[in-house]
């Protein structure tokens, strides 16, 4: 993660299940509140990249079998707060069956004022950053 970090203020691990998506737009707004940050753009964004794990990382786990797990974790620095979206699902691939229309990226890439997405063997990890307003 980009800067350096004051504190870790959130760290939440959760199943990658759609009920994850509210789960984790409210801890993490819960944990920026009162910072100065657009409120309105981290939920966005954080909304896309949990839902991008839902609907992507494990789609090549079974429905018998237990949903991959997700990470969100929020860490604020003098300038503003990282937060971060972590699967250790099967990466970023092409999907032509996609029920999304690919959309996702560009709205988390406008929504923050940073964005760095880290491909790794065991899975994605999504770095937003968003500054504190002035």
């Amino acid at each position: 993660m980009g800067g350096d970090a004051i504190g870790q203020s959130l760290d939440l691990e959760l199943p990658a299940i759609p009920e994850s998506c509210p789960r984790a737009r409210y801890a993490v707004r819960a944990t920026l509140q009162g910072t100065g940050v657009d409120m309105a753009a981290v939920d966005l964004a954080v909304s896309e990249a949990v839902t991008n794990v839902v609907v992507h990382a494990y789609r090549d786990v079974g429905a018998t079998q237990a949903p991959g797990r997700l990470r969100v974790a929020v860490a604020l620095d003098d300038g503003g707060a990282w937060v971060r979206v972590i699967d250790h699902g099967i990466g970023m691939r092409p999907r032509p069956d996609s029920p999304g229309l690919g959309f996702g990226l560009a709205l988390i890439a406008d929504a923050c004022d940073l964005l760095e997405i880290r491909q790794r063997e065991d899975g994605t990890q999504v770095h937003m950053r968003f500054r504190f307003a002035a």
